[in-house]
């Protein structure tokens, strides 16, 4: 099993744009301000790699919500995950659910999850496409039970292909409090960690090498249906943009430095074709994945 990568909390200004953060909810019409309903976890704007690590649930630091406000949100009515900055790692985004058996607040998600959407590519003979975005828009089920849940936010970065390289979580957990809901028992349900293992296709896929097909890892998308109480519409999610990617990932890591230009920790620093800076920041290195990606690591 490859290790975790965990980074410092402060990693100073070279790695401020390093990655994305998922930091803020909007419920309906509503807007939250940052943190106001998500967990804010002390990971900073790095990735989560250990397949095994509890920290797969809610982030490093997000075992707990003590401090963090649990918001309303009608059984059907929408929600939106918003990022510090737009998701750019190619690899599949999905929502998750899990129910609090009392306090979401005091809840670690060590239960059961089921998802609720997944915005994976769109594959055409000319390459996939991927919604890269800084926000991301699904309904709540509107058959769920009542209660307190973990809403959580999983974007898998799968630009550093396995296993020559590590694919990334990028995770965040919202609390929420569903009312108006049904009597459904959602499934497929799975436990995190083990819902993710190194052989699922949508983990070892490598994206510069002529992916025609794609599997998200994880369970199926669990839906309201005719069995269950309160089936009500099916899910209406606002238009989203999906923006087309090649195989050359951006590098929105390069930074100034004195005397040249240096890249972030994770940042892309050389592979084909790739023509910005190839000197990483201080304590790190650049570490060649194969012939289009290498990552200061």
């Amino acid at each position: 099993m490859k290790g975790s990568i965990f980074a410092a909390i402060a990693l100073g200004a070279a790695d401020a744009s390093a990655h994305y953060i998922f930091q803020q909810l909007q419920v309906g019409g509503t807007k939250y301000p940052l943190w106001q309903g998500v967990r804010q976890h002390t990971n900073y704007n790095s990735p989560v790699t250990d397949l095994s690590s509890a920290d797969l649930r809610c982030n490093v630091g997000g075992g707990r919500g003590s401090g963090t406000q649990t918001v309303s949100v009608r059984a059907g009515d929408s929600v939106t995950f918003f990022s510090d900055v737009a998701v750019y790692h190619q690899g599949p985004t999905s929502l998750y659910m899990s129910k609090a058996p009392g306090s979401a607040a005091d809840y670690d998600g060590s239960g059961q999850w089921f998802k609720i959407y997944d915005w994976g590519p769109t594959i055409t003979g000319s390459g996939a496409s991927w919604k890269l975005d800084s926000s991301y828009t699904a309904n709540i089920p509107s058959c769920i039970p009542d209660g307190e849940y973990l809403l959580r936010i999983q974007s898998l970065g799968i630009h550093n292909p396995w296993p020559a390289g590590i694919p990334q979580f990028y995770i965040s957990c919202a609390q929420i409090k569903v009312t108006g809901g049904g009597s459904a028992n959602p499934s497929p349900a799975v436990s995190i960690p083990g819902a993710f293992k190194e052989t699922d296709p949508g983990y070892t896929a490598n994206i510069y090498n002529n992916l025609r097909s794609y599997t998200v890892p994880g369970p199926s998308v669990f839906t309201c249906g005719a069995g269950n109480t309160n089936p009500g519409n099916p899910p209406v999610t606002p238009p989203q943009t999906t923006l087309a990617t090649t195989t050359r990932v951006p590098n929105p890591t390069t930074v100034p430095a004195p005397g040249g230009c240096s890249v972030a920790r994770y940042g892309q620093c050389g592979g084909n074709g790739y023509t910005g800076c190839t000197t990483c920041a201080s304590g790190s290195t650049c570490s060649r994945t194969n012939d289009w990606y290498s990552q200061c690591v």
